[in-house]
């Protein structure tokens, strides 16, 4: 018997569409559902700049460095992660106003989950991702497919024109290609 695997988004286009968008540098605690993205990511270093961070509240203050330095960050990193760095999060993008690009997956989203609504997972770490972010008032957008990337495009322009962090939520193990 085999198991049909659900949907997901390329690393290649996800990666692809960072370079579209001007994001030139990434700061990073590694995302298990984001391995083939860094794959990518760590193919191309004259195109982006990866920082490996011990924690995901650093890794948000390197990205804000960077953006203060000329760059244009995005910061990569798990659902739990997330919840680490809310504090992070509302200083350094909601307070002093910088346009962070959040890319945050899913870890630990049940297969039988994905393609409906993750607050109905029966995982606080999955259901509680949006929740948080709604509360923050940080939008989002779901990636879950190839057919979602583009919305990466529309969460960084809205970062930028808001001068607010934006967050794009990878909701399935990224594709290898």
């Amino acid at each position: 018997m085999t198991e049909s695997r659900p949907p997901a988004a390329s690393g290649r286009r996800i990666v692809e569409t960072f370079a579209r968008c001007g994001i030139d540098s990434i700061t990073t605690v590694p995302d298990f559902v984001q391995l083939s993205v860094h794959a990518h990511l760590d193919r191309d270093p004259q195109r982006f700049m990866v920082t490996y961070c011990a924690n995901e509240n650093q890794a948000v203050h390197v990205a804000m460095g960077q953006y203060i330095g000329g760059r244009n960050p995005a910061v990569l990193m798990q659902n739990q992660g997330l919840h680490n760095c809310v504090n992070s999060l509302r200083a350094c993008g909601l307070d002093a106003g910088m346009p962070l690009l959040f890319v945050i997956g899913q870890f630990g989203r049940e297969f039988a989950n994905v393609g409906r609504d993750a607050r109905k997972s029966g995982r606080r770490i999955v259901s509680l991702l949006e929740p948080v972010l709604d509360a923050l008032g940080v939008p989002s957008w779901k990636v879950e497919c190839d057919d979602d990337v583009p919305a990466i495009e529309v969460a960084w322009r809205s970062a930028v024109q808001r001068m607010q962090p934006s967050a794009v939520i990878i909701g399935n193990y990224t594709l290898w290609d």
